[in-house]
């Protein structure tokens, strides 16, 4: 401080300042709202420590909480929030994610700003947002290289189907919060109706054959869509790679 002024942190960190004032945060502490976060929201004020330091809020361990704090339901960035995804920061907990971070303390799984950014947080219907349905794919690569190897050479992904309807991505088949083991039968069971909003009449047909009729029963181990099509790396029956070339 100076004069008993805080000094503005653009001074030392002019790059990391820049991006923060074309984020949401940014964007909502221009106009002047209480509620948007700072840079000492996050990172303190005289006790800043690198992310590397584990009582950090900053590290990774610690990242749910810190953006908990505002996101949580009932808190207030939760009371602003007026999208679809609900009591994220809990199902964020009970996620592949979280519980792969929290009960096994897996650092390398990934945490709020592995998805969304630290200091570029845009909203989802952003074309430039790491969140947006057309940049899912790379942001989630980051962690999953090898998964968005397939999927890029897949149907499903807009460098091979040129098309106007929309393509599925990655959080329509996983969802963004409350991904689950995709080894789990309430994953397997589910991923019918997920294939079914696009496919719905396909889904249907399959509903009337024994396969769908014994997977309706809750039966796991019988013939879903991924076991006959793949999963990322669907490829047109008439692909030598496909698993329904002849």
């Amino acid at each position: 401080c100076k004069n008993n002024k805080p000094v503005d942190c653009s001074i030392c960190h002019s790059e990391v300042s820049d991006k923060y004032k074309t984020s949401i945060h940014g964007n909502l502490s221009e106009k002047g709202n209480r509620v948007a976060p700072k840079c000492t929201t996050c990172h303190g004020t005289h006790n800043v420590l690198s992310k590397k330091v584990d009582i950090s809020p900053t590290y990774p361990m610690n990242v749910p909480n810190l953006c908990g704090n505002c996101h949580r339901e009932g808190n207030k960035a939760a009371k602003l929030y007026s999208g679809t995804e609900k009591d994220i920061i809990n199902n964020y907990t009970m996620s592949t994610h979280g519980k792969g971070l929290l009960e096994s303390g897996l650092l390398v799984t990934a945490v709020c700003t592995d998805c969304h950014t630290s200091h570029e947080i845009t909203p989802s219907k952003d074309e430039n947002s790491s969140v947006h349905r057309n940049n899912l794919p790379q942001t989630c690569s980051k962690c999953h290289r090898g998964i968005y190897e397939q999927f890029k050479e897949s149907i499903h992904s807009p460098l091979i189907t040129n098309t106007k309807k929309k393509l599925p991505t990655c959080e329509d088949c996983h969802t963004a919060h409350k991904i689950e083991r995709s080894d789990k039968l309430s994953f397997k069971q589910d991923i019918i109706s997920q294939c079914g909003k696009c496919h719905e009449k396909l889904t249907e047909s399959y509903f009337g054959t024994y396969h769908g009729k014994v997977s309706n029963l809750g039966y796991g181990k019988v013939a879903k869509c991924f076991d006959c099509h793949g999963a990322h790396n669907i490829l047109k029956s008439s692909n030598p790679k496909s698993s329904l070339h002849r």
